[in-house]
């Protein structure tokens, strides 16, 4: 029988949905005591992956727990990206192997392969229980990084949609198992994915030839949507979602878009500065989170929550793999707009005269540059530049 984590004294907020109990973690305590609940609710089986896994406090708290999961009988399968986690040693994870569990790296640093991240963050016991959300296993993500650490999201859900997040890990799990990622098998993956028309839905995103089931599925609900929230680090979309997003806004002045005012990559501020003008003229609300640097991935479109791995850029839409999972749920959908009001009284607000004071010939140069590496290159090119980011007050 599967695991079932108790509800007494968890901490998060709950809401039970289509028979699914979901806790929303969002301060770094909560997210670090939801990881380690959901490890230890595992009797049978842990299935992880993480994008950026760190040898530092938090990398190494996590193991421990992964070591004591696989010394007490549970089946625990690790896969890291090999681009995301480079700086770690393979030799890391030893201890992890003597224990009795098993991990490899995702690897794509060959080939055409080389240009996709695998930049998913997921963890699920005994195919009943997931956590998924935007961050990473460093300090940085649990408050430990001090005014360095990010502002972040997570979710976990138990319940019988599990199961079909536990099958496409396996899947994962199979077609890169000796660190020779298969594209073609990933791909086929992704293609014939079905997110399901219930209340909870798993979206997938990555390299098809098609548009993927997360672009599509938001795709349409902006189409019909008539009013959003958006939470998003990176915000860099295509013009497809980019003019959807502006109708929307149009429609509903009360929709609202938060983005990074903080970051540690210094291409991505200026790449979605470069949209403000044409959004700002469509009468979308705009606002800069200035306490931490930004890591959300939130977005709430009528009573439809989204909430996962994927930025509003280019490479989250179209290239990189990709989960967000999607719940429809009013009282869900109103908790998480009061999540956003939060994150706006700490923001500064975009407005035209703001963004006509800042707007030259060198800062529209900039927003073209960093919006070509962000969605074309790579994150981490980004990081390695040094914006000057223009700011008036």
């Amino acid at each position: 029988m599967a695991a079932r984590l108790s509800l007494t004294g968890f901490p998060g907020k709950h809401f039970d949905v289509a028979g699914h109990d979901l806790f929303v973690v969002h301060a770094p305590e909560v997210r670090l005591a939801a990881m380690h609940a959901v490890i230890a609710a595992a009797t049978q089986s842990i299935r992880m992956f993480f994008y950026m896994y760190a040898d530092d406090e938090t990398g190494r708290e996590i193991l421990d727990a992964l070591i004591g999961a696989a010394k007490r009988g549970v089946q625990v399968q690790l896969i890291v990206d090999s681009f995301g986690s480079a700086d770690l040693d393979y030799a890391f994870f030893e201890p992890l192997v003597r224990a009795g569990g098993a991990y490899h790296f995702f690897s794509t640093r060959k080939g055409f392969g080389y240009l996709i991240r695998n930049h998913q963050k997921m963890l699920i016991a005994d195919a009943a229980i997931a956590l998924v959300g935007g961050f990473n296993i460093t300090n940085q993500y649990f408050g430990r990084a001090g005014e360095d650490s990010w502002e972040d999201l997570g979710l976990i859900l138990s319940g019988a949609e599990v199961a079909r997040l536990a099958n496409y890990f396996d899947d994962l799990d199979r077609l890169s198992h000796d660190g020779k990622v298969r594209y073609l098998g990933i791909r086929g993956v992704i293609k014939n994915w079905r997110p399901g028309i219930g209340e909870i839905q798993w979206l997938l995103g990555g390299p098809t030839n098609r548009i993927s089931p997360w672009a599509l599925t938001l795709k349409r609900s902006l189409q019909v949507g008539k009013k959003f929230d958006i939470v998003s680090a990176y915000f860099s979309p295509s013009q497809t979602i980019l003019r959807r997003v502006a109708r929307v806004a149009k429609r509903n002045a009360g929709s609202r878009l938060v983005l990074a005012g903080k970051t540690d990559n210094g291409a991505t501020i200026p790449a979605a500065r470069l949209l403000y003008r044409y959004l700002i003229k469509r009468k979308a609300r705009l606002y800069e989170y200035q306490t931490r640097p930004l890591h959300m991935k939130l977005m709430v479109i009528d009573d439809a929550v989204y909430i996962g791995s994927a930025n509003l850029d280019v490479r989250s839409l179209f290239i990189n793999l990709e989960i967000m999972v999607r719940i429809k749920d009013a009282a869900l959908a109103a908790h998480m707009r009061g999540l956003v009001n939060l994150l706006v009284e700490q923001s500064e607000e975009q407005t035209g005269t703001l963004v006509k004071n800042r707007d030259r010939w060198w800062s529209r140069f900039k927003g073209g540059l960093a919006y070509f590496l962000v969605n074309t290159v790579d994150y981490t090119v980004g990081r390695r530049i040094k914006f000057r980011l223009l700011r008036n007050r």
